[in-house]
């Protein structure tokens, strides 16, 4: 019976602490393959067996069996420890403690990195064991959900095999770790859930992903693997969502910059849809300052940044032709130019006193003055010249007649000059063609 409780006692406080031995996760960022699974569904859940009182639990094969163990829980390296536990549950498979040993040989393994294949293929086994209980599968789900992403590669052959087997155990896991206390579930369902949402992108079940990962990072907001599996799912997915994708890349990026292939990965697919990195790290700037994209976060494709230059071009051109003057030489040159406050006085010295001959329909008429308007068709375009003639006229042209008209620029209206404003130019000494004046 002391052997009993001492290893029981050993064995449980070595699978305790379990989840403070894994290792960071690695460099390796795989992304959605070419797994043609949408909507794949995980294996139900097992139903976890009663567990067993340690006091029940006896030595079948005596003191070889109890010393195998004892070396098993006193081993202080992780690979040794491995190995001596897989040799136990090999040599000992009716063992009342072999489900423990698991644990530990798992547990072991996946504090060794080069080992963590292994654990995630002793915590399948454990998965499938009928005598395990809630406390030895619990580890096992979060073991595989924590290693497996971190494991499996985007053209794997395995791939459907692993994303089965992590999906079941990521759904699974979040079942029993809702009947643990809160600090449990705090430290473990971020784990979980993360998994749960990397199976199913890699299932093509995106939209489940989405929602999976976005609830992931609210979780762990300070995780850049959801953001990052999300960003993938979004622009993976038909139609492509690269407009929160871009900004999740991002975001992955600015919570772990160490990590090159996240920048390398938001680079490409920003270059590819954007047409350039121009604006690139204003995005990076949105993702430092925000969860999640601003109101007015939008990203440019490269036909939208063509469709905008094209069509500043042409308000550019507008622009210019619309500031474009007529010839200095022509009516509609002096017009525009007296017209415009910063020319119309040096204007208005090499036009005042000089002689114009202007062609245009008449708008009124009186024996001493003529109103025209030059160049216009419409007889009710208003009068832009106003000739007060040298002599009064014995016949006149009707109002609408097409004349033409002489005389010397006298002055302009409006002056002060107002380019929205009616311009008038007054002539002097004038006379009509064709219409002679009186006595003559």
């Amino acid at each position: 019976m002391k052997h009993l409780t001492t290893l029981a006692t050993v064995s449980l406080l070595a699978v305790s602490s379990w989840a403070a031995t894994l290792p960071s996760h690695s460099s390796a960022v795989p992304i959605s393959g070419s797994l043609a699974l949408p909507g794949y569904q995980a294996a139900a859940c097992p139903t976890p067996a009663p567990a067993v009182d340690p006091k029940t639990r006896t030595w079948k094969h005596g003191d070889a069996e109890y010393k195998d163990f004892t070396a098993i829980t006193s081993a202080t390296d992780n690979t040794q420890k491995a190995q001596l536990a897989a040799a136990f549950v090999q040599k000992y498979p009716d063992s009342s403690y072999k489900n423990t040993a698991l644990q530990i040989e798992m547990t072991a393994q996946a504090a060794v990195p080069s080992l963590q294949a292994q654990a995630v293929q002793t915590a399948t086994e454990i998965m499938k064991s009928s005598s395990a209980d809630a406390s030895v599968l619990l580890p096992a789900y979060v073991i595989i959900s924590y290693a497996d992403p971190n494991l499996v590669q985007a053209n794997d052959p395995d791939m459907a095999a692993k994303m089965a087997t992590l999906l079941q155990a990521s759904t699974c896991g979040q079942q029993l770790l809702a009947q643990q206390p809160a600090a449990a579930q705090t430290q473990y369902m971020p784990i979980l859930v993360k998994a749960q949402g990397f199976a199913q992108m890699n299932t093509k079940d995106y939209a489940g992903a989405i929602a999976t990962l976005t609830k992931a990072a609210q979780l762990k907001p300070t995780d850049p693997l959801p953001y990052y599996w999300m960003g993938v799912t979004k622009v993976t997915q038909a139609p492509p969502d690269y407009n929160t994708g871009i900004f999740d890349l991002a975001k992955a990026s600015v919570l772990s910059p160490q990590t090159a292939a996240f920048k390398s990965y938001l680079t490409t697919v920003y270059t590819q849809y954007h047409g350039s990195a121009d604006g690139l790290q204003d995005v990076i700037t949105a993702a430092t300052n925000n969860a999640a994209p601003p109101a007015d976060f939008k990203v440019m494709s490269s036909v939208d940044v063509q469709n905008a230059a094209a069509q500043a071009a042409y308000q550019a051109q507008l622009e210019k032709l619309k500031n474009q003057l007529p010839p200095a030489d022509s009516f509609a040159g002096i017009e525009a130019r007296l017209k415009k406050p910063d020319m119309a006085a040096d204007e208005w010295k090499t036009v005042k006193g000089v002689g114009y001959e202007l062609d245009g329909l008449v708008t009124d008429v009186t024996a001493k003055t003529i109103d025209i308007a030059v160049g216009a068709t419409d007889p009710s375009t208003p009068a832009d010249v106003h000739v007060v003639l040298d002599q009064p006229l014995t016949k006149r042209p009707k109002v609408g007649d097409k004349v033409t008209v002489d005389g010397l620029a006298e002055s302009f209206k409006p002056n002060p000059p107002d380019a929205s404003g009616q311009f008038v130019l007054t002539m002097t000494k004038g006379s009509v063609k064709g219409y002679s004046p009186a006595g003559k």
